[in-house]
């Protein structure tokens, strides 16, 4: 992400796209780094059609302000927001998750 982005429902759909060609159908987690300076509308959470694509969603924010951000985005999401100080950390935890379930949603982009 670049620094002043707003990821908005069209961009999260994007980025879904762009990412579940590489995991063939399979379930895929992210690390959003929010050390960088960008926002997330919370309106993703409840909008993309690609949520049944998810296993893990972790941050990383080291600001105080950042992390009530998060706190106040995870009102709006149905998956565990897990927060990390560090990028180490949040790679070292996803690495952890149980990945290779198949997700639910076809292959093809649901627009």
């Amino acid at each position: 992400m670049n620094e002043g982005i707003v990821l908005d429902v069209p961009k999260a759909i994007a980025l879904h796209e762009q990412s579940r060609p590489f995991y063939n159908g399979l379930k895929y987690g992210f690390i959003f780094d929010r050390t960088i300076d960008y926002t997330i509308d919370p309106i993703v959470y409840i909008q993309c059609p690609y949520y049944a694509d998810i296993n893990a969603m972790f941050v990383v924010a080291q600001k105080f302000n950042t992390k009530q951000i998060v706190q106040f985005e995870q009102n709006f999401s149905k998956y565990k927001l897990t927060v990390f100080d560090t990028l180490e950390e949040a790679q070292k935890e996803i690495k952890k998750v149980k990945f290779g379930e198949k997700s639910p949603l076809t292959e093809e982009p649901l627009r």
